[in-house]
């Protein structure tokens, strides 16, 4: 008799990708320590930050804020869009596929909405939203690749639970 093994899966649901668009705001080269210290990056190095926001429609659901060590970014990009999808990116132009590499993720509630956080999402401060901290590195190192930030609309979330046995 073979023993069954559950596997969580956890899935963030969210409207039809057909309808979404992904706008980049911004590409900033950057040297913050604190950021820094969150990618493991020596005081003399640098990295990008990519703000980037995701609507359905006209509404502005997600907001993401993604800091990428330099040697990952190139200076050379023909514009913003380039940056729309940071996984392909990586995929493309290094030949990592982020989704396979090892990350740690935090959801929480967030209330009230940072203002700047809810003047971007286009919210007033007392609505609510999912504050989502992502650390991505590379399996082979432990390097890390990618240390992001991400709010989302509280009416746009959902967790859905999936236990999955091996036997079926």
């Amino acid at each position: 008799m073979q023993e069954s093994t559950n596997w969580w899966n956890f899935l963030t649901l969210r409207p039809s990708l057909s309808k979404d668009k992904v706008t980049v705001l911004s590409i900033k080269r950057g040297n913050d320590l604190k950021i820094l210290d969150k990618l493991e990056l020596a005081p003399t190095q640098f990295y990008y930050k990519i703000d980037r926001i995701r609507r359905t429609g006209d509404k502005i659901y997600i907001y993401h804020q993604t800091y990428i060590p330099e040697q990952y970014i190139n200076p050379n990009y023909p514009d913003m869009d380039y940056y729309s999808s940071i996984y392909n990116r990586f995929k493309t132009d290094y030949h990592i596929h982020m989704n396979d590499e090892h990350f740690e993720e935090t959801n929480e509630i967030v209330f009230p909405t940072p203002k700047d956080v809810a003047k971007v999402l286009e919210v007033d401060t007392n609505f609510p939203t999912v504050h989502q901290v992502k650390i991505t590195q590379l399996e082979s190192t432990g390097q890390i690749l990618e240390y992001s930030e991400t709010y989302k609309r509280g009416d746009f979330f959902k967790i859905k639970f999936i236990s999955c046995n091996r036997d079926h």
